[in-house]
């Protein structure tokens, strides 16, 4: 007989690992792109309104984070309400968002380049950096969703 818990921890291992691939892929990708210059540098300086820019889309990424953290506690308080045959598919949407989430931060690592790139490339390149650690630090883990249940 299937015991929930199987069948929870397989649909959170598919979902972490797709989560996963596509934080750690599309800044891969991104990044492939920048080093090779297919995506050439921006000339802008990175001051004015570049710089304010640049404010923004930081501030982008914190807030993705936060909302990640939020909606994390809400969806582990009432996993324990959730149907059991409605927890894996719960689980894998769960994990896609939070990854679509923190895929922005690529996004805006992309649009960073093309503006300053060629004098702000580190700050380019931390934006592609943040997502798959954004991914890492903030979805949920099996144990955090076997916790969700106890509660």
């Amino acid at each position: 007989m299937n015991d929930p818990m199987d069948s929870l921890r397989s649909a959170h291992r598919k979902a972490y690992g797709l989560g996963l691939a596509l934080c750690l892929g599309t800044p891969t990708f991104l990044a492939v792109l920048m080093a090779a210059r297919v995506v050439p540098p921006g000339p802008l300086a990175p001051e004015g309104l570049v710089q304010q820019v640049g404010y923004l889309f930081t501030g982008l990424v914190f807030l993705s984070g936060a909302w990640a953290w939020g909606r994390r506690g809400r969806m582990l308080r009432g996993f324990n309400a959730v149907a059991e045959a409605q927890r894996p598919a719960l689980v894998l949407r769960e994990s896609l968002l939070f990854a679509a989430a923190f895929e922005a931060s690529s996004v805006w690592g992309l649009i960073y380049w093309t503006l300053a790139g060629a004098q702000a490339g580190r700050h380019a390149w931390g934006f592609l950096a943040l997502t798959p650690m954004l991914f890492l630090a903030l979805a949920p883990r099996f144990s955090h969703w076997a916790k969700g249940l106890e509660a």
